[in-house]
């Protein structure tokens, strides 16, 4: 089945529905070779987020505005109900959308090495070096700065192309802005199921803001797995390991 992602296109299967959202850098492309590892089993939908991969920013970027962008697509693909995964930033709006999902569409979240949903501490000269349009240079070493498993030429490709795409305005609103806007409170009160994917070796989002940042602000039965030698870049480092994880996960919840 091919990967769902134009608005409008219907989701008619049985088969259990992902929406997977991208990193701050990433775009839907980031998703591919997960997607390839579970599509025999789901239905996927891989969501570009607005100034992302080379699409139109918002026009007034906030978290909730992006929140209420991805249930719009959610709704608009004719699917009922999913399991929502984010990434680093896209984890930090999924746990937002589902605060804010009125329709019942979300059952369960996956977050992947989640922006904390209190605030991503970052040094200044971090986030000013962030700020910037990076050229492919600079996104390569972004790139390389992020990992800590080697790529193929492919991600490392595709990684350095949608490091480049995003938009000026967006990539500066979440710099400045989404990184420091705690949904805390709302992210602890959540009632569904969550599983959080964490890496030990991350060095963009580390086990110590996890530990301090992210789990204590999240409903006290929510479930954590480590992978022991991958950075940040989950999705691309090694998608065996997180389709397989994903996998189990949709499977106990299903069962």
């Amino acid at each position: 089945m091919a990967m769902v992602s134009q608005t409008g296109q219907e989701a008619r299967t049985s088969k259990a529905v992902l929406v997977f959202l991208h990193y701050f850098g990433g775009s839907k492309a980031s998703w591919q070779w997960v997607i390839t590892a579970l599509e025999p089993e789901f239905t996927c939908l891989a969501i570009n987020l607005p100034g992302f991969g080379g699409s139109p920013g918002l026009s007034l970027p906030s978290i909730k505005n992006f929140s209420d962008y991805i249930l719009q697509e959610i709704k608009a693909s004719g699917c009922k109900n999913c399991t929502l995964i984010g990434h680093s930033m896209g984890g930090k709006l999924a746990l937002q959308c589902a605060a804010t999902d009125q329709k019942g569409f979300i059952e369960s979240l996956i977050l992947v090495a989640p922006s904390p949903p209190s605030v991503e501490r970052m040094s200044q000269s971090k986030e000013e070096q962030m700020k910037e349009d990076p050229d492919e240079i600079e996104a390569k070493k972004s790139v390389q700065e992020a990992i800590c498993l080697k790529l193929g030429k492919a991600k490392m490709d595709t990684a350095t192309a949608t490091a480049q795409q995003v938009e000026s305005a967006t990539r500066k609103w979440w710099i400045e802005q989404g990184i420091h806007h705690s949904i805390a409170d709302s992210a602890k009160a959540l009632s569904l199921p969550i599983h959080v994917l964490l890496a030990m070796r991350d060095p963009a989002i580390t086990m110590e803001m996890s530990n301090q940042d992210t789990l204590p602000n999240l409903p006290k039965n929510t479930q954590f797995t480590v992978h022991p030698t991958s950075g940040h870049l989950f999705p691309l480092e090694d998608p065996q390991w997180l389709s397989e994880q994903i996998r189990k996960i949709c499977t106990l919840d299903l069962s």
